[in-house]
């Protein structure tokens, strides 16, 4: 006989079913009984786990986001219902937890060389490596997006944070970045480089998270919606006679 789980080992089921519910459905269009019926639960036990709606939304953003993980059963604060804090902190919180890890892994090195000596020789393996990275994170933080964008029509608070909190903090420092490298001729001089910076996220979140939505787009593996993406970007960037020249295989 299957020993019964307990409220906490079921509160992950749950929480996945509220992300999946809040961006099918929005904040406003959503209600208790749909993430019930989604998590296999009756309404009523549904209340063991979060005191309300409104509750229920901001931990599943802040799950989605990976603001934090969830919580364990021997943790004195994590007893349920939980209570979250409110929509205007989690927002305050998202911000504060984007801008710290805006820019990151490749990005961040890249920003850091910001002079002509200390870029690396190779502008194709360096834009290669951030553009995959900024696909990885497109793909983790995808759920909480599209809670975001879909609930963000009802929620002006939300919209704001999706564009001035979220994607802002990206742009800018891919702005910076793109910049750097076509002055010193190792990327391509575009008409406007802060355009060019949206050219390369918004192609980069299409092939990571929205063309799940779409039925041609769905077909397409993730792997090779990624190398798909990077390849195309990589040939729009890098000077011509530098790809030319060097062949990934030979590639320093």
């Amino acid at each position: 006989m299957t020993p019964k789980r307990s409220a906490h080992q079921r509160f992950p089921e749950v929480i996945a079913a509220a992300v999946r519910v809040f961006a099918r459905d929005g904040y406003r269009s959503a209600h208790m009984s749909d993430v019930a019926r989604e998590a296999g639960l009756s309404e009523a036990a549904l209340y063991r786990y979060v005191d309300g709606k409104e509750d229920l939304f901001v931990l599943a953003i802040r799950h989605a986001l990976l603001l934090e993980p969830l919580p364990e059963e021997d943790d004195p604060a994590g007893a349920l219902p939980l209570k979250a804090p409110p929509l205007a902190e989690m927002i305050k919180e998202a911000r504060e937890f984007v801008a710290e890890a805006i820019p990151f892994g490749s990005l961040a090195e890249a920003l850091a060389a910001s002079s002509e000596a200390a870029q690396t020789a190779d502008p194709a393996a360096e834009l290669e490596s951030i553009m995959r990275e900024l696909f990885t994170l497109e793909e983790q933080t995808s759920q909480a997006a599209d809670m975001i964008e879909r609930s963000a029509r009802e929620l002006p608070e939300l919209a704001d944070l999706l564009n001035s909190g979220l994607r802002a903090p990206v742009l800018a420092a891919l702005t910076g970045y793109l910049d750097s490298r076509a002055k010193t001729g190792r990327l391509r001089t575009t008409p406007d480089t802060a355009a060019t910076a949206r050219l390369v996220l918004e192609t980069l979140t299409w092939f990571a998270r929205h063309r799940l939505s779409d039925p041609y787009g769905a077909a397409i593996p993730a792997q090779l919606a990624q190398d798909t993406a990077v390849d195309a970007l990589l040939h729009a960037l890098v000077p011509p006679q530098y790809l030319a020249e060097h062949p990934p295989e030979e590639r320093p």
